[in-house]
């Protein structure tokens, strides 16, 4: 029973050190980003490698709402500056944690139910996974119940949700970006 209280302690505090971590880089470079159509910030963020919180708080945006040809300023970091927030930081500091980035939608359930659980492609039933919308930093904590399928509507999604969790997340799209943590068994 101990070894299990410390494994879910050390998941707890991964997750709580994870997202309060900042980088120690200098900042060099200012671009101008012209904003194309199809493009949000969370497409803008990973082609930069920035968060959405920092392209929000540059730019004084308030929601995640962008229009076509709207000018963004995207700061990126010098190629020779490394980030500390880096997945073999995290796995040098929290061995067997992982880390996984992809995309998270519903499950289509025929009676609502009132517990956060998830389907994952490869995460083992009675995992327990951290879920992190990426576009609103929202958290919710999961149980997987099954085996995602590999299906065609799934083809682009990492893990559904039951829809109390799903809506946790205050998602804005049936589909939304995510980041999941979880222990590895």
């Amino acid at each position: 029973m101990f070894f299990i209280n410390y494994k879910f302690c050390l998941l707890i505090l991964f997750f709580n050190l994870a997202y309060f971590e900042t980088f120690s880089s200098e900042l060099n470079d200012t671009i101008v980003h012209n904003v194309g159509k199809g493009e949000t910030l969370f497409s803008i963020s990973k082609k930069y490698n920035l968060s959405i919180d920092d392209l929000k708080n540059w730019n004084n945006l308030r929601n995640n709402n962008l229009s076509v040809n709207q000018k963004i300023i995207v700061i990126t970091q010098s190629a020779n500056i490394k980030s500390e927030r880096t997945e073999k930081t995290y796995e040098e500091k929290f061995p067997g944690i992982l880390k996984e980035e992809g995309f998270a939608s519903s499950i289509e359930e025929p009676m609502e139910s009132t517990k956060y659980l998830a389907l994952h492609k490869s995460a083992k039933v009675g995992t327990i996974l951290f879920v992190r919308n990426q576009m609103n930093d929202l958290k919710v904590m999961v149980r997987v119940i099954g085996k995602l399928p590999d299906t065609g509507s799934n083809q682009k999604i990492v893990i559904r949700l039951s829809k109390i969790a799903f809506s946790k997340l205050d998602p804005i799209d049936p589909i939304i970006p995510v980041e999941l943590s979880y222990l590895e068994n």
